[in-house]
Parts: structure tokens; sequence; C-alpha cells
């Protein structure tokens, strides 16, 4: 079997472009590359784009927009998920940055010894996309 070792980009479905890009700019420094409108305006009022694809630590991630509106997402048991890898020192300025931007999330939750992650926070975008920083053992 094959051994991932990174990839090369991920998706995130999303209500509102816009929003999204403001949310991970403040969360990452995610920097918008490129929109994609595939010609939707019968769709969109507004003519909201279809697709927005954003670099965040050497990574491009997709915000799709979502053609219906999406159920909230409750609690932290929802897959998928992405997590990032951090350091210690990482992690505590990631929960300055979370507190200081009131962003909602979970944690730190520590863990055992034989779990191979020391720690980890959750977050949820608007749009109820999990998102997991964790400080590997």
């Amino acid at each position: 079997m094959a051994n991932i070792r990174t990839f090369d980009h991920c998706g995130f479905v999303v209500e509102d472009i816009p929003r999204s890009h403001q949310f991970y700019n403040t969360l990452l420094g995610a920097k918008p590359l490129h929109i994609q409108n595939l010609n939707t305006q019968r769709l969109y009022q507004g003519g909201f784009p279809v697709m927005s694809f954003v670099e965040m630590g050497g990574h491009r991630f997709e915000l799709c927009l979502a053609q219906e509106p999406l159920p909230r997402v409750e609690g932290a048991g929802t897959m998928p998920r992405i997590g990032f890898s951090l350091s210690d020192e990482m992690m505590d300025e990631m929960m300055k940055q979370l507190d200081a931007n009131k962003i909602p999330h979970e944690g730190p939750i520590d863990y055992p010894d034989p779990v191979p992650f020391k720690r980890t926070i959750r977050v949820w975008d608007p749009d109820g996309n999990t998102l997991e920083f964790c400080v590997r053992r």
C-alpha cells in the first residue's frame, strides 16, 4: 500500500465564498488564487462563483459553493475532517489567535500516552467543516 506524505489539494463545500475567504484568511492566512464562475447566473442571485482556489500552508484548497443550503453540523464526530500538524509553540499561538478573533473552538484536548497525538484543537468553519490542529508526540 502507498505511503501518503502530502496531498495536492482538498475541497470544502461552503454556502458563501466571500465569507469563507474571510474565515480562512483570518484563521490560516489563506490567499485566494483563482475564482471559477461556471455561468451559474440562473442558479445563484448575484452571480456567486462556483469554486474558489486558495493557498494555505503551501497547499491548495477548493472552496466549492453549495447548490442548496447545508444542514448545520452537530458535534465533533463529523467526517470528513482535515488535520494540520503543529509544534507546541504553534499550538499556543493558534489558541491566542482563535481567542483574539473570537473563533469558536474545542480544546485543547489532551491525549494519553499510547495515542500518537499529544493534544488537539477542533475548529468549525461557518459551514460546519471540521478542522483539527494537532501536536504529535
